[in-house]
């Protein structure tokens, strides 16, 4: 069976979606077995019992059926948001690309079946209801997510029925331009005058800059979004001053500066001549590719600098952990001791802080390990490449900072066995065994530190 166009839309959808889940790091079994899902499903919309089975729902009752239609549309689209809010746990960058796809595919649905100004607004009011209901009925089933993200949940059910009706009235018209473009049949609004076998040049070079300016618009959004959520799902987006609605209006605007290029264009160039389709056809992929191609790009940067941003506060905290337990010691040497009881009694709460200290280093080297396994795994598409210089002499400074702390560790495990070995001893004894046995131990000691505060210093300054 011949694929139609149902069968290729959905399939395109499927095939963008596993190849971001694959950038964003999703498992392969994850990645296919979505795959899989979006074939099937392409196979159950795109066939002809579908579309015999939705001719006679409305054959059953056309006048009901009219009546009823929105609120279905918009129930299904908001179970599907509800959907996609479980299972991505609020990822705002496919709550966005998914509730757009919905109000493509929804959108002969949306018809109203009245002109009537007072029927019309409370149907509009009735599928929004039923939007809401589906969505929070969905989230429902997963008490524990809808308590961790409710917050969050609300605020994206806000943005994808903004996005849904964005889909439903403005990106389906872009779908039908564009599939007219690269179709044999020429728009029924042409006028014969308009027509022109000469390139309309000034309409490319537009619709080639409306492109990549909607596109870079697009892509800055979808970076923050992916940012933020890799970095905090959990928490919600701080919207005191964000605009959401001048947002969505913007990218409106944005969007209507290539779909009135493109709608010059095609109604310039006749289709049924097959160079102009070859050409038409040939733009709207150059077209399409550039536009998949940033945002999968910035969602991919979006992802990597939230979790760039995650790991840097998880090096920070444990630093300052390692820091304050490190403090402890420190004060304790700094002590104003003179004699060798002093020593004892000192390194004796010595030894009470060192398992807690060397449990720190452990995280901080364990934190380390971590961070530079992520860093090594990257490939050439690395968000590092923008911020972050002088890699190679960071990673060496942090581990030549780990093995002095490691050094300060079993230096100070020694000093403490050594008191102990010289509070067995006699206290005539002491002092001579102080200035063989531990006197050299502190020599090491300043040796030590002033390493440290070199790599410090290096490490507060790494381009010197």
């Amino acid at each position: 069976m011949p694929f139609n166009r149902r069968h290729k839309a959905i399939l395109f959808v499927t095939l963008v979606a596993s190849g971001c889940a694959l950038l964003l790091g999703a498992e392969l079994k994850e990645a296919l077995g979505s795959m899989m899902l979006g074939v099937a499903f392409a196979w159950a919309i795109g066939s002809d019992t579908a579309a015999r089975l939705y001719g006679c729902l409305k054959g059953v009752s056309g006048a009901f059926y009219s009546w009823i239609r929105l609120p279905l549309a918009m129930g299904l689209a908001g179970a599907v948001l509800g959907a996609v809010l479980l299972f991505t746990r609020a990822n705002p960058v496919l709550v966005v690309a998914v509730m757009c796809a919905a109000g493509i595919f929804l959108a002969p649905l949306t018809p109203l079946p009245t002109q009537k100004i007072w029927l019309r607004i409370p149907l509009v009011l009735l599928g929004i209801a039923a939007y809401l209901l589906a969505t929070f009925g969905m989230i429902s089933t997963d008490p524990i997510a809808a308590s961790k993200y409710g917050e969050r949940y609300g605020q994206l059910a806000v943005t994808g029925l903004l996005t849904s009706a964005v889909g439903f009235y403005w990106l389906s018209k872009g779908w039908r331009l564009i599939d007219s473009g690269i179709t044999s049949a020429l728009p029924a609004d042409t006028p014969p005058s308009a027509i022109t076998t000469r390139a309309p040049w000034g309409q490319y070079i537009s619709l080639t800059l409306g492109v990549l300016v909607l596109s870079l618009w697009l892509g800055l959004l979808a970076w923050s979004a992916s940012s933020d959520w890799q970095y905090a799902p959990e928490k919600t987006t701080d919207t005191k001053g964000n605009n959401l609605f001048g947002q969505f209006v913007f990218a409106v605007l944005l969007a209507s500066w290539p779909y009135f290029s493109w709608r010059s264009i095609i109604r310039r160039e006749p289709n049924s001549v097959p160079k102009l389709l070859h050409r038409h056809r040939r733009i709207s992929a150059v077209a399409g590719m550039i536009f998949v191609v940033l945002l999968s790009l910035a969602v991919t940067y979006g992802v990597q600098n939230g979790n760039d941003r995650r790991m840097v506060e998880k090096i920070e905290a444990v630093a300052k952990d390692l820091a304050a337990a490190g403090s402890k010691i420190g004060s304790i040497k700094q002590r104003d001791l003179k004699t060798t009881e002093d020593y004892i009694q000192a390194y004796s709460e010595i030894g009470d802080l060192l398992p807690d200290f060397e449990a720190k280093i452990n995280e901080y080297a364990a934190v380390y390990q971590e961070a530079r396994q992520v860093d090594e795994g990257r490939g050439p598409i690395n968000t590092q490449f923008f911020y972050k210089s002088h890699k190679a002499d960071i990673w060496k400074i942090d581990l030549d900072m780990l093995n002095l702390l490691r050094q300060v560790d079993s230096l100070t495990k020694q000093e403490v066995l050594t008191t102990r070995n010289m509070a067995s001893l006699p206290p005539r004894d002491q002092p001579e065994f102080w200035e063989k046995e531990f006197r050299p131990l502190l020599v090491q000691q300043d040796e030590l530190r002033e390493k440290i505060q070199v790599v410090a210093a290096k490490i507060r300054s790494p381009s010197k």
